[in-house]
This record gives structure tokens, sequence and C-alpha cells, in this order.
């Protein structure tokens, strides 16, 4: 039986994926939650977006209230 090898590593195209920004990915989110937030512009169609450690930042301020309010109705 022949064998398969399967590239595990994560693709080449470690950018964030904001418009203006060229950094590293630090984290993914949903794309959803990130489509809520008005200061970032993403590119791109996929159910994940990868966001820098800048850009998190400013999605993380974006949705302090959205977070607190889901941690108050637990």
């Amino acid at each position: 039986m022949k064998r398969r090898d399967v590239d595990f590593s994560a693709p080449t195209n470690n950018i964030c994926n904001s418009v203006s920004c060229n950094t590293p990915i630090k984290r993914s989110v949903s794309r959803k939650k990130v489509d809520a937030v008005s200061s970032l512009n993403v590119e791109g169609t996929s159910k994940k977006v990868g966001l820098c450690q800048d850009c998190y930042k400013i999605f993380k301020k974006a949705t302090k209230k959205d977070r607190a309010m889901e941690s108050f109705g637990r």
C-alpha cells in the first residue's frame, strides 16, 4: 500500500488578513465576529480570519462590551 505524505505545517501565507497590515498572524477569529467590527477591513472569504497582535488588540477593544454581555448571560 502506498502512503500519502501529508503536510501539517501552516501555509506559507502567514500574514494578517487585514487590508492595510502585513505582519505575521498571532490569532485566528471567526469572520462573523470580525465583520461586526467596522474599524477592521479584512480580505478573503474563509470562515476564520488571521489577525496580527495589533489588529487583534483593535478587535478585542471593539468587542469588549459584547463579550461582557455574553458572560452575564451564562
